[in-house]
C-alpha cells in the first residue's frame, strides 16, 4: 500500500524510522521503508544500517553525492508500493496516527502536504535566524497554504501516487534550492491536484545561522537560468524584475557588498532582522548575476 521514502545526508535516522515503523506495523498494512543514503560519513552509515533488521526496512546506498532532487527520484523508483511518502531525515512526526492519516485521504492522482513546525524549545544562540524564519514564514497551518496550493509545497513531508510522481520527477538540474518550488510548478501544469492537511512533523533544525546563509546562497545561485520560469512563484524574482526595471541592479549589488559584514553580522546574532534578511538575499542575488554578466 505504502512506500516510505527517506534520503538521507550524514544524518542518523533510527528515531526517525522506528517511530513510522511502529505506526506501520500497528496499522497491518502492507509497507516498506526505503532509507536511501547519499554518500554519508561511514559512522553515520554504520548505524543507519541497523534499519535492515527490521521488517520492511531497506537501506540503499551511494557512493557519491546525488543531492536530493535525484536522490529521490531514485527513491521512487526502487518504491514497490502505488503511495508514495516522503520525508526529509532532519524530521519527526508529531502525531501518533501520522501515518493513518495520510491514509485516510489518499487515492489516486492526489498530491497530500501534512506541513511542518518547529519545535518550541530553547533556540541555541547560533541558530536564531532559521528559528525565527522558519516560524515568522514557513510555518503555516492547511487552510492557509490550501490558497496557494502549489506554490506553498514543501518536500520534506508529503504523499504522492506513485504514477503521478514518476510522471513528472524532481528536476536533477537543481542541486539544492528551489526544487520544491519547481517540482510545485511541474504539478500544476501536469494537472495534478494538491491538497494541503495539518499533519505535522517537527523539523529538526541542526544548522546554524552561518550555515543557513551558506545554504540560501547556494539556493539563489541556483535560481541563474530560470529567472523567467520562475518569476511568478518566486517573491525573490519578482523583486529581481521590478529591481532591473528600474535600472537598480548595479545600485543594489553595490549596497550589498559595502554593507555584506553589517548584514551577516545582523542574521548570525541573536537579535535578527527578517527585512535585513529578504535584503540579504536580493543583494546577493543582483551581486551574483551581475558579476556573472561582468565577467568576474
Amino acid at each position: 500500500m505504502i512506500s516510505i521514502l527517506i534520503p538521507t545526508y550524514n544524518a542518523v535516522c533510527l528515531p526517525l524510522i522506528e517511530k513510522v515503523h511502529s505506526q506501520a506495523v500497528a496499522l497491518q498494512i502492507p509497507f516498506e521503508i526505503l532509507l536511501a543514503d547519499d554518500a554519508s560519513r561511514e559512522d553515520i552509515r554504520q548505524q543507519n544500517r541497523k534499519i535492515t533488521e527490521w521488517q520492511g526496512c531497506r537501506y540503499l546506498q551511494k557512493e557519491e553525492n546525488q543531492g536530493p532532487a535525484r536522490i529521490r527520484n531514485y527513491l521512487a523508483s526502487e518504491a514497490q508500493y502505488p503511495y508514495l511518502l516522503f520525508l526529509d531525515s532532519d524530521v519527526m512526526p508529531v502525531s501518533d496516527s501520522f501515518i493513518a492519516e495520510y491514509l485516510k485521504v489518499a487515492r489516486p492522482g492526489l498530491v497530500v502536504c501534512g506541513g511542518f513546525v518547529y519545535p518550541r524549545k530553547s533556540i541555541p544562540a547560533n541558530a536564531v535566524l532559521r528559528y525565527k524564519y522558519g516560524m515568522a514564514v514557513e510555518e503555516q497551518r492547511a487552510e492557509q497554504r490550501n490558497r496557494e496550493p502549489y506554490n506553498r509545497f514543501i518536500s520534506m513531508n508529503f504523499m504522492i501516487c506513485r504514477d503521478a510522481f514518476l510522471k513528472v520527477c524532481f528536476d536533477e538540474s537543481f542541486h539544492l534550492g528551489y526544487e520544491d518550488t519547481l517540482f510545485g510548478m511541474q504539478l500544476e501544469q501536469a494537472g495534478v491536484e494538491i491538497l494541503h492537511i495539518d499533519n505535522v512533523v517537527y523539523h529538526l533544525v541542526e544548522e546554524n545561522s552561518e550555515q543557513f546563509l551558506m545554504k540560501i546562497r547556494r539556493a539563489v545561485r541556483n535560481l541563474d537560468g530560470h529567472i523567467d520560469q520562475m518569476h511568478s512563484h518566486v517573491k525573490l524574482l519578482r523583486w529581481y524584475t521590478t529591481v532591473k526595471r528600474l535600472k537598480m541592479v548595479s545600485v543594489v549589488a553595490f549596497l550589498f557588498k559595502h554593507n555584506e559584514k553589517r548584514l551577516v553580522s545582523n542574521l548570525t546574532s541573536q537579535h535578527p532582522s527578517l527585512k535585513l534578511f529578504a535584503f540579504y538575499k536580493l543583494g546577493y542575488l543582483c551581486t551574483f548575476l551581475s558579476e556573472k554578466q561582468s565577467g568576474q
